[in-house]
């Protein structure tokens, strides 16, 4: 609720100051300009997302959440050791390797899934809390393969180097998914040791 003032205040602010000066035309130039440019920007960035779900949906028929799952085993053995459901490693590894492509947005519903999953071993089995803060941690970090949606905004952009912040984004996001899974698996080996 506090945004909505809050745009209203500047939008209005705006418009009255716009007007007090003379630039009431200028004004709605722009602002037909900048309505213009973000839908021209939304369908940008809709169709990189949509070519990359569309992948995705070739690379799930194909049976690629069951290799990934196989692939990634062995490190969600370490960072989620409580996670002994298939579907919900399945779930985690389709989380994570949307969000390794940059497509955050698409990644939302498996990550819900696998947290749904997640929950239900949870009643079973207490200590699968702690997976799901790592789920957590390894959404907030998310190592960036290819940083789709910056490539976009950058390509929409006009950049005469989109891929530029390839690298330096693949540096950055692999920093903090290191220090964040761990402090994560840290702080799990604390509060084992105090149970």
């Amino acid at each position: 609720m506090a945004l909505q003032w809050l745009w209203l205040g500047m939008t209005g602010g705006s418009l009255v100051y716009a007007a007090l000066c003379g630039r009431g035309q200028q004004m709605l130039a722009a602002a037909l300009e900048g309505s213009a440019n973000a839908i021209s920007l939304t369908l940008t960035l809709g169709a990189g997302y949509l070519l990359f779900c569309g992948w995705l949906r070739i690379l799930r028929a194909l049976g690629a959440p069951e290799a990934l799952e196989r692939l990634l085993r062995p490190a969600l053995r370490l960072l989620m050791p409580g996670v002994r459901g298939k579907e919900a490693r399945q779930a985690v590894c389709m989380n994570l390797s949307m969000n390794m492509l940059g497509l955050g947005n698409a990644a939302t519903p498996q990550g819900m899934e696998a947290m749904r999953l997640m929950e239900e071993e949870r009643r079973k089995a207490p200590r699968i809390a702690h997976d799901m803060y790592m789920l957590l941690i390894l959404n907030a970090t998310s190592i960036q393969l290819i940083p789709t949606t910056v490539l976009a905004l950058r390509v929409a952009a006009g950049s005469a180097d989109a891929g530029a912040v390839v690298l330096p984004s693949l540096i950055c996001t692999a920093v903090s998914t290191a220090v964040g899974a761990a402090l994560g698996m840290l702080c799990r080996r604390r509060e084992m040791r105090h149970a």
